[in-house]
Formats: structure tokens, C-alpha cells, sequence
């Protein structure tokens, strides 16, 4: 059952019971007012009976009359004259006979009162118990107890009007009622209010949930009021909706990158594969000739295999970067590898201002010593490559809070916006051709990005158009927690 129908249930079910308790008090009060209107009957009765006893007595010896005076043997009922005196207010006594006959003893002093019309059946069959019975008959509504007549085969009927019963009775119906039909209202916009704060954003949260199951993960979950459970479920179901949709992102960027990694992998390895393959067939079709030409061949051979080899290396390096494998994290002087990257550069460009850093003041990094070397050369390299012959190159070491800062500073062109945006792509290279050319295979920032990342660092670009490009490393120091 939905929570829907359950709520409608029970306030189905409440209204049920407040009918049946406003039933339960009216019924009550009914029995109630009855039962005092009955016991009024049985208090009139005994008086009654005494009246009777007097006006039957029999004459005492010597004596004539109950008063002196002469004694008359009484005729007919003992109740044939209505009773002198104050009469019981709104009480009413008859004598009712066989034959239809009704004596009217007292009636209520409350001016022309209606003489009931009681049939002597249904009130000697009620004298035969003795139990107060309702009489209506269209007009009027007695509460009436009956009783045989002694000494003869009339009944006594004693009655009061139940006009006071049925007007209180119908104040408490009223009231039980009307209180029952507000209390109802107020259960009905309580429940409405349940299900408007409390099922409607469920049922949201489920067409959201369908929405989201055909495919759209941009769909989110309706705010409800912050302080409902609805409101925090709503919540919850949003964060984790926004999680699913940045990891369904991620990995559709690392889909992407796989994909393209691939093709560019495969691009880059088909080169240096053709080469091998070309001239290993031009050898065996015997279209070398000569030894230079065969030294030549070999020694392209050899180049395209060695640049296969590192390109391959560069994967693989990657691969395991990308994997989350720890690097070691030892001590390691940033300035010492710093002054061997400046002399190895040096030595490959001879023609070139390469200025180091200085080599007495060693900046200690907690790093992979063989992993920082490698940094270190691909950002020197790229800056022997990339910038115009004979324009110097400067690296620069130093402490910067609980970091230690390279810097590799070159003067050449620079790079535009949309290249630089681009610089740690794997594969990417602003002049293929060139670059390409010069044995490059567009991985080496992507290298320095990942490993730097590994060793607990990050990598930046500082460039302008014609002003040059400085790429920023900072590492840990070994002073400083890894």
C-alpha cells in the first residue's frame, strides 16, 4: 500500500472512531436523561399508591364515616376525581380499562394539555414487568411506567414528556456532531499537508529517479523544505546525484583521453614502425647498394628504433602514473639535479646561455631522485627545442614557505592562450611537423604534470606571446610532512 492510501487510511479510520464515540455520547446521554426521567416515575409511584390506600380504606368499628360522619361505600375507581391539591408538575396519571375507558387522575400544569391516547394493551402488558417504555404517537413522546390498579383490572400509567429529553438530546447530537465534522476538517488538512510536504516531493523523487534511469543524469531532485525528512532525503539524493554525474563525466573525459591516447599512440608508432619496415624490405629487394647506402639505412634504422623505444617507455611511465602507483619519496637535493640538468644542456647546446643555479645552496625536496632528473630534462629539453638557436636559458632553485620552487625560464616566443590551455595534453604539439621532426612525441610536460602530481607537487605555465614561457615545479620539503 502507498504511503498515500496509508495516510487516507487512518484519517479514514479516525473519522470512523470520532462517529462512533459522538454516537457513543449521544446514545449515553439519551440512556442517561432516561434513566433519571424513570427513576422520577418509580418516586411519583409510591405516593400514588399511598393516595390509593386512603381513599380505599375500609370504615372503622363504632365509627361511621372517616370523619364521624356517615360511611358511603366508594363506587368505581378510587381515582375517579382528579386529585385535589398541588399536582407533580408535568406528570401525567391515568387509569386506563379493558374496555377503553381512561380516567385522567393529574395532567401538567401547564395549561391545556393534550390528554394522551394510551391503549390499555400496550400498557397492561408494560404493568406486567413493570418497565418504563417510550411512547410516541406522532405528537407526542411520553416516558411511561405503568402498574395494575389494586383491586380492580385498570393500570396506572404514570408518564413525564420527553420534550426536555429530545431537546437536550438534540443540543448534544449538535454539538457531538458539529465538534466531530471540525475535528475531521482539521485531520483532513493535516493530512493534506502530510501528503503535499510529504509525499508529493517522493513522488518528484521518483520521476526524477525515472528521468535519471532513461539516461539524463543532469535531472535533479526538487528542494523541499529543509527541515523535512523529505527535505534532507532531497538533499542527499542531490549530492549523490551530482557525484554519479561528475564521476559519469570523468569518466567520459577518461574515455575520451583513452581514446584519443590510443589513436595518437598508434599514430606516433606507426612512423617510426614504417621506417624500420621500409628499409628492412628495400634490403631484402636488394635496392641498397653499395655500403653507404647500407650504413645509411641502418643507421635510420636504428634512429626510428630508439625513438620507438623511448616512446615506449613514456607509455608505459605513464601507464603506471596513471595507475596511482607510489613513487619513492626520499630526500633529494632540487639544487644539485638542477646544476647537472644546466651542465648536460650545456654540453648538448653548446652554443646557448644556460645559467644554473648555485650549487652551495642545496634545497632538499622529498621526491623519486631518477623520477625529478627526468623532469628536470624534459622541461630543459623542450626549452632547447622550442625556442629560437642561441637564446639563453636560465633554472633557477629556491624555498618557498614548505615548498621548493624550479623554475626553468626561457626566452623565446612564448606561447598563445589556446596553446597553452593545451600544453599538458598527451600527444599534443603546437608544430607537429617540427616537433615531430626533432624526435618528440608530445608527452613530455604530460610526464612532468603526472609525475609531479605523484610526488606530491604541481606544475604551472607562466607565458605570454613573444615574452618567453617559465614552467613552475613545486615539491615538498623534506623538512615537510610528504
Amino acid at each position: 500500500m502507498s504511503l498515500r492510501a496509508r495516510v487516507l487510511a487512518g484519517t479514514l479510520l479516525i473519522g470512523v472512531l470520532l462517529s462512533l464515540a459522538a454516537f457513543v455520547v449521544v446514545q449515553s446521554t439519551s440512556d442517561s436523561l432516561l434513566a433519571q426521567l424513570d427513576q422520577q416515575l418509580e418516586d411519583a409511584r409510591a405516593p400514588l399508591t399511598r393516595l390509593y390506600s386512603l381513599n380505599r380504606a375500609e370504615p372503622y368499628d363504632g365509627g361511621g364515616g372517616p370523619y364521624g360522619g356517615p360511611y358511603e361505600e366508594p363506587t368505581g375507581s378510587a381515582y375517579e376525581e382528579p386529585i385535589a391539591g398541588p399536582r407533580l408538575t408535568a406528570l401525567y396519571v391515568l387509569v386506563c380499562y379493558p374496555d377503553g375507558t381512561q380516567i385522567a387522575i393529574s395532567t401538567p400544569d401547564i395549561g391545556d394539555a393534550a390528554l394522551p391516547d394510551i391503549e390499555w394493551p400496550q400498557a397492561w402488558r408494560a404493568a406486567e414487568t413493570r418497565t418504563p417504555y417510550t411512547f410516541d404517537n406522532g405528537e407526542v413522546r411520553l416516558r411511561v411506567l405503568a402498574y395494575p390498579e389494586p383491586g380492580s383490572d385498570g393500570t396506572v400509567i404514570l408518564a413525564l414528556p420527553l420534550t426536555a429529553v429530545d431537546a437536550t438530546v438534540a443540543r448534544v447530537t449538535a454539538v457531538a456532531w458539529v465538534t466531530t465534522a471540525a475535528i475531521l476538517a482539521v485531520l483532513a488538512l493535516v493530512a493534506w499537508w502530510v501528503i503535499r510536504l510529504g509525499i508529493r516531493p517522493i513522488k518528484q523523487m521518483t520521476a526524477t529517479a525515472s528521468a535519471i534511469a532513461g539516461g539524463d543524469l543532469t535531472h535533479r531532485v526538487p528542494e523541499a523544505p529543509a527541515k523535512t525528512e523529505a527535505g534532507a532525503l532531497g538533499r542527499s539524493l542531490n549530492a549523490m546525484l551530482s557525484s554519479i554525474e561528475a564521476a559519469f563525466d570523468a569518466r567520459g573525459r577518461s574515455e575520451q583521453r583513452l581514446r584519443r591516447f590510443a589513436a595518437d599512440a598508434s599514430h606516433e608508432l606507426r612512423t617510426p614502425v614504417t621506417t624500420i619496415r621500409g628499409y628492412a624490405e628495400l634490403y631484402r629487394a636488394g635496392g641498397l647498394r653499395g655500403a653507404g647506402e647500407l650504413t645509411e639505412a641502418m643507421g635510420r634504422t636504428e634512429s626510428e628504433a630508439i625513438r620507438m623505444g623511448r616512446l615506449v617507455d613514456d607509455l608505459l611511465l605513464l601507464a603506471r602514473l596513471d595507475q596511482g602507483r607510489a613513487l619513492e619519496r626520499k630526500p633529494v637535493d632540487l639544487t644539485r639535479l638542477a646544476v647537472d640538468a644546466a651542465a648536460d644542456a650545456s654540453v648538448r647546446d653548446p652554443e646557448r646561455e644556460i645559467t644554473g643555479p648555485d650549487s652551495s645552496e642545496p634545497v632538499m625536496v622529498l621526491a623519486d631522485a631518477d623520477r625529478l632528473r627526468q623532469v628536470i630534462s624534459n622541461l630543459v629539453g623542450n626549452a632547447l627545442v622550442h625556442t629560437p638557436a642561441g637564446s639563453p636559458v636560465s633554472i633557477e632553485v629556491r624555498t618557498t614557505g614548505e615548498h621548493g620552487v624550479l623554475r626553468v625560464i626561457d626566452h623565446g616566443a612564448g606561447m598563445p592562450p589556446e596553446v597553452e590551455q593545451r600544453a599538458f595534453e598527451r600527444f599534443y604539439r603546437a608544430d607537429p611537423a617540427r616537433s615531430r621532426h626533432r624526435g618528440g612525441s608530445g608527452l613530455g610536460l604530460s610526464i612532468v604534470e603526472s609525475t609531479v602530481a605523484a610526488l606530491g607537487g604541481e606544475v604551472s605555465l607562466e607565458t605570454e606571446a613573444g615574452q618567453g614561457l617559465t614552467v613552475t615545479v613545486r615539491l615538498p620539503l623534506a623538512e615537510s610532512p610528504p
